[in-house]
C-alpha cells in the first residue's frame, strides 16, 4: 500500500513523502519468515499435535534460504512449500496404519 505522507521540516516547509507500508518486510524477508515460525510455534502450544511444530521447522527453513538468498522469494516459497511436502510426507509414513481388528474372546455360554 502506497500513499503520501505530508511532512515538515526544520525551516516550517512542507512536503509530501511517499510511503510504502510493505516497504520493511519486502527488503527483509527474513524477518517475515522469522515472525511466521514464532507464530506457528505459538499455535503448536495451543493445539499439541505436531502438525505446527513441522510447519515451523519449515519456515525457519525458508528463512535460512532468505538468508542466503536475498531477494529470490520465489526461491523461498519454494523450500517452504518443498519442506511442507517432505515433512508431511514424512509424517505419514511414520505415522501407523490401522491394525487389523484382532479377535477379542467373548463370554458366549
Amino acid at each position: 500500500m502506497v500513499g503520501t505522507v505530508r511532512t515538515g521540516t526544520a525551516s516550517g516547509a512542507l512536503s509530501d513523502m511517499s510511503i510504502n507500508l510493505n516497504d520493511f518486510l519486502g527488503l527483509h524477508l527474513v524477518w517475515l519468515w522469522l515472525i511466521l515460525a514464532v507464530l506457528l510455534a505459538a499455535l503448536e502450544l495451543l493445539r499439541r499435535d505436531r502438525t505446527m511444530a513441522r510447519l515451523a521447522l519449515c519456515s525457519l527453513a525458508a528463512a535460512l534460504v532468505a538468508l542466503i538468498f536475498t531477494h529470490l522469494w520465489w526461491l523461498q516459497l519454494t523450500a517452504f512449500v518443498a519442506s511442507v511436502v517432505g515433512s508431511s510426507l514424512g509424517a505419514a509414513r511414520r505415522r501407523p496404519r490401522h491394525a487389523p481388528a484382532q479377535d477379542v474372546p467373548t463370554d458366549e455360554v
